[in-house]
């Protein structure tokens, strides 16, 4: 049995990615993708749960979903995924690792972050454009993401934070609110202010928030290792489960076509 925290996280981060780009059922599991913005967080294959004897089956599904998009066809999985030997069956049909993220929670109230140059302000919708390119610039993703992203605004549960150094946007949070879970998401900060606190203080504001909601668990996906992730743990988030990434690429898909199964 799955913990109750894994199976929450993994239902609310696939809802809300998908409402960034669009799904499409390849037959025990969903492809996002998007057919005009080239950036890899739209562009995934999930929620995998297919028979063994099918697993070559839905790879070349997903393999064609990706080659007509243009686009390197990547899987994140989860331990909720089946078959349980489907990161072997990945490899074995040609992708690579490409990096390991984590999923992380938080379950119990967490100290503000105090500084006297940092201010976070939990942004009024209207102001979405400020957000948006902050957070563009801080990904160093092309502004065509954040206008998708226009679209989270319609979802009540939906906040956005906004950090500010001496006055001026710095950083950025989104917080997604369901199934008792609030999930931060979009935590930037631009290069200029990086390794001043800034991603400390809008995460500590979203947690706090979130806890004012009445969630009953706070997280969030980081890259395993990485400086964030410490960040994080000394907010007071703790590592739940592995969502390693598998990629291949569609051109190498193409070349080995007919061949690569003989």
């Amino acid at each position: 049995m799955s913990d109750p925290f894994t199976a929450t996280f993994e239902r609310l981060w696939v809802g809300f990615r998908a409402s960034w780009c669009d799904s499409h059922d390849l037959g025990g599991a969903t492809a996002f993708s998007h057919g005009k913005v080239k950036a890899a967080m739209l562009h995934r294959v999930v929620r995998i749960d297919v028979p063994g004897a099918m697993v070559d089956a839905m790879i070349d599904r997903a393999l064609a979903h990706f080659r007509e998009r243009d686009f390197d066809c990547a899987f994140t999985l989860s331990p909720l995924d089946r078959p349980a030997d489907l990161a072997e069956r990945l490899i074995g049909r040609g992708f690579t690792f490409e990096l390991l993220a984590v999923a992380m929670r938080c379950d119990r109230d967490v100290q503000p972050f105090v500084s006297d140059s940092i201010e976070v302000e939990k942004l009024d919708p209207r102001r979405y454009d400020v957000w948006s390119t902050t957070m563009c610039r801080s990904f160093e993703f092309p502004d065509d993401v954040g206008a998708l992203g226009r679209g989270v605004l319609d979802i009540p549960e939906v906040r956005l934070y906004l950090a500010y150094v001496d006055g001026a946007p710095a950083g950025t949070a989104l917080l997604y609110s369901r199934y008792g879970l609030g999930c931060v998401d979009f935590i930037g900060t631009l290069p200029q202010y990086r390794r001043r606190g800034v991603a400390s203080a809008v995460t500590a504001r979203a947690v706090a928030d979130s806890r004012s909601m009445g969630n009953r668990w706070t997280g969030l996906e980081v890259v395993a290792g990485s400086a964030a992730e410490r960040v994080y743990r000394r907010i007071g988030f703790r590592p739940v489960h592995d969502r390693p990434r598998y990629v291949r690429s569609t051109s190498q898909a193409d070349r080995e076509s007919g061949s690569d199964r003989a």
